[in-house]
């Protein structure tokens, strides 16, 4: 005669293959292509790199996302993100926002925030050369929500910033190679999010996008020399077939978090 199998070992059998099934529908959808053998070494910047031109509009309110610099309290972003913003803060929760003082820098699509909020500094790698078909992971809050898009660097370009301020800098540009599942459109709000390599180290900042030809710039390695010491924290890898729990994890230890810009009307 068979006993009856207690209801706790049936919710737990359903609960665990639901759990299952997320995880592995969630690797099938979020799962961009392998990657690609590394090519040759980023060449060099020259006056012949490819011109992406890119206006930034009048001061409005907006939204972005920074990543934590160091562990007293400053944090980097995109310089379009903040600049000319009346007050700046970083969203911890829905209930509290931190506020920030800017410190621009007119050389490089970048601004350092300083705030009240010390979180554990993201590590970097900003000395090593590039290689073409090299891997890099965006992870941010694009069109305001948690995201993250991922990229193969193709390039090195020029970009020209026109409209309420004027730069050129060199960038890095990524074809876009998979994102979160679900998200369409326009990349904004990922802007001032860190680029990660393999090894989950801070390789750029996202500056730009241009969704017509499925292309993502940041912030060219050695803009970033500045901004950090010579020795950087353990990396953690990024797993490639499931880089979205390693994105989770680093916003929910908000060591990356979203940026807030205000400005009078």
């Amino acid at each position: 005669m068979f006993r009856k199998i207690p209801d706790w070992v049936l919710y737990a059998l359903i609960l665990g293959g639901i759990f299952f099934y997320a995880s592995y529908l969630r690797d099938r959808i979020d799962a961009p292509p392998p990657p690609t053998d590394l090519g040759p070494l980023l060449p060099s910047e020259t006056p012949k790199d490819e011109q992406v031109i890119t206006r930034v509009a009048e001061p409005r309110s907006g939204i972005g996302t920074a990543f934590s610099l160091d562990d007293r309290g400053l944090w980097l972003t995109a310089r379009h993100v903040v600049d000319s913003c009346d007050q700046v803060g970083l969203k911890i929760t829905n209930q509290k926002i931190i506020r920030a003082e800017v410190e621009v820098y007119e050389d490089h699509d970048l601004a350092r925030l300083r705030t009240q909020w010390r979180r554990q500094p993201l590590p970097h790698d900003v000395l090593s050369q590039r290689s073409i078909g090299e891997t890099g992971y965006f992870i941010g809050f694009p069109q305001g929500r948690p995201g993250e898009a991922v990229g193969s660097l193709i390039a090195r370009n020029r970009m020209v910033v026109r409209g309420r301020y004027s730069a050129e800098e060199s960038v890095l540009a990524w074809a876009e190679t998979g994102r979160t599942s679900g998200l369409r459109g326009s990349l904004g709000g990922l802007s001032g999010a860190p680029v990660l390599d393999k090894d989950g180290e801070v390789i750029g900042v996202v500056t730009a996008e241009n969704p017509r030809r499925g292309r993502i710039y940041s912030v060219a390695p050695r803009a970033l020399i500045p901004f950090y010491p010579e020795e950087s924290g353990d990396p953690e890898p990024v797993p490639h077939n499931n880089y979205g729990l390693q994105a989770d994890k680093l916003r929910r230890d908000r060591r990356i978090a979203q940026v807030l810009c205000f400005v009078d009307n």
